[in-house]
């Protein structure tokens, strides 16, 4: 008879214990899902989501205007050195040297106003901002 007065003691305390355990656990993950859909809480994670998405755009829009920029300072040097080739340069240059992103120089001509091919204007201010 001890064997069974046992096991009935021990499945009953195995089982209060672990309905307490359950309980609290419920109870804690509703509090904290409680907590999370709370508006100030809804309005942080929101924030901190768009804040973190514009980081990253901001970040790949910055990289692709430095690839564009490098892209556009050697296709200038081609172009250059077409008209180089065809002896179309004229006398009245001076190098010009870009630093591409990644540390490298590529020497450009740029040709001194006044000539048979003038140096492009700067671009005009933005209005409206």
């Amino acid at each position: 008879m001890p064997k069974r007065t046992f096991w009935l003691v021990t499945g009953a305390a195995l089982g209060a214990g672990s309905s307490l355990w359950a309980e609290r656990r419920i109870r804690r993950t509703v509090a904290e899902a409680a907590a999370r859909l709370q508006p100030d809480s809804i309005a942080a994670e929101v924030g901190r989501a768009t804040r973190n998405g514009i980081e990253r755009v901001g970040e790949r829009v910055r990289d692709a205007v430095a690839t564009g920029r490098e892209e556009m300072h050697l296709h200038e040097e081609q172009l250059w050195e077409g008209l180089a080739d065809a002896g179309a340069v004229p006398a009245g240059r001076e190098p010009v040297t870009h630093v591409a992103a990644d540390g490298t120089r590529a020497a450009s001509r740029r040709i001194v106003r006044g000539t048979r091919f003038p140096v492009p204007a700067a671009q005009p201010p933005r209005r409206g901002r």
